[in-house]
């Protein structure tokens, strides 16, 4: 025969599974629980590390671009801070007055010719067959006078026809211009001309001659 047992032998089980239930239920709640808080520290320490890193680039970057003079912050000398001195070299040179200064006035023709004096009587001499296009230094020298002359001499004089004068002025000492040399025809003082160049050798002038425009015209001295 089946042996029955009272209800109330039945009731601890409903008890215990109940009460198995309600621990299972509140281990779940602590689960969700500890992991809702772990949630929250990993939030946490992500938002902390990215605060940080941005806290030092805004530092960072500023100062590396101040450090290298680039970029918005780059930092500007005050032209006051710092002074540079300039030294300017001015570099003088003074000309010789040596008569070594010019090659022409150790190296030139002497002529010696009284003929070319303003004071001597006319001719038909022609100075085309001395001198070139080419310039020829000369010094006068001697009983045929010691430079060109300075004034304009009469027509028909010093040899030729077409008297020859120097109407520039001279030079000073250790000095060599270029001036002009007129040729009296008629009553004309400078009827031709042609350039000529005078160094002043100190003691003593060199002129730089060439064949005169026309026949017959010379140089006259004084």
């Amino acid at each position: 025969m089946a042996v029955r047992y009272p209800n109330a032998f039945q009731t601890p089980s409903r008890n215990v599974n109940a009460n198995r239930n309600h621990t299972l239920s509140e281990l779940s709640t602590y689960g969700a629980v500890k992991t809702t808080s772990a949630a929250k520290i990993i939030v946490v320490v992500v938002f902390t590390v990215v605060v940080v890193t941005l806290l030092a680039a805004a530092i960072t970057v500023p100062l590396v671009l101040a450090l290298t003079n680039t970029g918005p912050f780059a930092t500007t000398k005050s032209s006051g801070t710092t002074t540079t001195a300039v030294t300017t070299t001015t570099v003088v040179t003074t000309a010789s007055t040596t008569t070594n200064s010019f090659s022409e006035c150790s190296s030139y023709t002497n002529i010696s010719d009284a003929t070319r004096l303003t004071t001597a009587s006319g001719g038909s001499a022609c100075d085309s067959s001395i001198f070139s296009s080419s310039t020829t230094w000369v010094r006068f020298t001697g009983s045929g006078g010691t430079q060109l002359a300075t004034t304009a001499p009469s027509a028909n004089q010093c040899g030729t026809q077409a008297s020859g004068w120097y109407s520039s002025s001279l030079p000073s000492s250790g000095s060599s211009i270029n001036g002009t040399a007129c040729y009296v025809w008629g009553s004309n003082n400078c009827n031709w001309s042609n350039a000529v160049r005078v160094t002043n050798c100190g003691s003593f002038y060199v002129f730089g001659l060439v064949t005169p425009p026309v026949c017959n015209a010379r140089y006259c001295t004084v």
